[in-house]
């Protein structure tokens, strides 16, 4: 607004300065045509009284004459010498009908005026002299008779009155008409603020609900390709990913929460076995020969138990970290040979049509894997046979244990893979098993940049399927046995 209003004073100046000099010019020209047409009848009337056989009026007799004729051109006319002295004046008549009156007032030109037409011979342009209601408009006009004859100068004046209400009525038209387009740009200009402002009022109170833990918000912009929708779509972006991110966490600490409650239970289960047994032997309760041989064996079972959760709880720690893992290309095909060699009870391994398979992995990771879905075949099996074999898909290659045991449960089979969890029919506990088996499988398949799946149908077994990234090195099989 503040440079709107900058513009419009400078325009209206230089629109009020262009204005006045037309008025100006156009007076301007009408006092010059005053002039021309009292000069052209002075001359006349010397001419006829040449005729008559009268003498040429000269000097103050004829400055004298010639104003009286410009005065009735309804102007003040002044006559001045080459010396700048003012030697004649006139007037219009007072009334209607009336005689020039003489010897009038006139204002006084500047001296330049005067000097440019007395002694140079140029016109001077239209001034305005005087203030208020008696400013006047002047003209100095160069008067050059015979040779012999000079005059000097003439000037023509004129009340500036009406000029000046001309002048200051198209001012005020200028300042009004400023004034309604201020006024105008002022009420659109706040109309577009407000409508342009709206959207980040919306966008700050939902950055500070957001910002109060209120994670569902968002702007309620429509996406555009303005800033203010650009903005509004990045934020409601940042809004999900916060939103997101949140919300794994608090999955992630809830998992964590409920894995070290299970990891506790399952710990103090073999704790609280051996702590019995020693309570008994301290107490001599049964210190006898024939009860010390039957509580050992039960506390190195217990024993072996929490050992066997523990090293499981370190092995799923490292695989959810990714450390220790150093990915190189595996022949799926002999490692998988070397595995059932290791492990001959009821396995079958089907590799006539999988040959050549090379994944991208980490041999000790791959070998927990496969000994965990052995372990986890056996367990649950019911001593069915176990079928090995190698796949492509997608590709990916990978491995696929499959037993003809009583299978999955449909309501169990989306939590196999997760902690601790046990089926209504899991004996894990019972026969040794610590619950991690399937979720260290997982870890370590994740770890690796590969994904694993179970199929299953109650009745008919189950089959777990692992797929690694391939890899189009020549494969190769390190040395070693299968770790757990």
């Amino acid at each position: 607004m503040v440079v709107l209003a900058i513009v419009l004073a400078v325009a209206g100046g230089v629109e009020n300065n262009l204005l006045r000099q037309a008025v100006l010019a156009s007076r301007a020209q009408s006092l010059e045509a005053s002039f021309n047409e009292g000069r052209a009848i002075f001359v006349a009337e010397q001419r006829a009284r040449v005729k008559l056989g009268h003498p040429r009026l000269l000097h103050a007799a004829a400055a004298l004459a010639l104003v009286r004729v410009l005065a009735q051109e309804h102007v003040e006319a002044g006559a001045f010498n080459t010396s700048l002295v003012l030697v004649a004046t006139a007037g219009p008549p007072a009334k209607a009908g009336g005689t020039v009156q003489t010897g009038v007032s006139i204002p006084t030109p500047p001296s330049s005026d005067l000097v440019a037409a007395a002694q140079d011979g140029h016109d001077a342009g239209p001034v305005l002299l005087g203030g208020g209601g008696s400013s006047q408009l002047a003209m100095v006009f160069p008067l050059i008779a015979s040779p012999g004859n000079d005059t000097g100068a003439v000037e023509l004046a004129e009340p500036a009155g009406p000029i000046q209400r001309e002048l200051n009525a198209a001012g005020r038209v200028v300042e009004e008409g400023g004034a309604a387009v201020l006024l105008l740009a002022l009420l659109i200009g706040l109309a577009l603020t407000t409508h342009s402002l709206g959207p980040l009022r919306r966008l700050t109170s939902a950055a500070q609900a957001l910002g109060r833990g209120d994670l569902a918000r968002r702007s309620g912009i429509k996406p555009g390709r303005d800033e203010v929708g650009e903005l509004a779509t990045v934020f409601d972006e940042m809004a999900d990913n916060v939103e997101r991110t949140v919300r794994i966490r608090e999955e992630a600490e809830q998992k964590m929460r409920q894995f070290i409650a299970d990891a506790s239970h399952e710990l103090r289960t073999p704790l609280t076995a051996i702590k019995g047994y020693l309570d008994v032997l301290q107490r001599g309760g049964g210190a006898g020969p024939e009860a010390i041989e039957a509580a050992l064996p039960v506390m190195a079972q217990e024993a072996e138990r929490m050992r066997t959760l523990v090293m499981d709880l370190l092995t799923l720690a490292r695989a959810d970290e990714g450390r220790s893992l150093q990915s190189r290309p595996v022949d799926l095909g002999s490692f998988m040979e070397q595995f059932v060699t290791e492990h001959p009870t009821r396995v079958k391994l089907d590799l006539d049509q999988r040959r050549g398979l090379v994944a991208l992995a980490d041999p000790e990771a791959l070998t927990a894997i496969a000994t965990n879905l052995q372990n986890n075949a056996e367990r649950h099996g019911g001593g069915a046979a176990i079928h090995w074999s190698t796949v492509a898909a997608e590709g990916m290659v990978g491995l696929r244990c499959a037993d003809d045991g009583p299978g999955i449960p449909s309501e169990d089979l989306p939590h196999v893979f997760e902690r601790f969890y046990r089926s209504g029919t899991s004996r894990s506990r019972r026969d040794g098993g610590s619950g991690l088996g399937l979720a260290i499988v997982r870890s370590l398949v994740e770890a690796q940049g590969g994904r694993v799946t179970v199929e299953s149908t109650p009745g008919q077994g189950a089959a777990f399927t692992v797929l690694l990234p391939r890899s189009a090195a020549a494969g190769w099989m390190p040395a070693g046995r299968a770790v757990s």
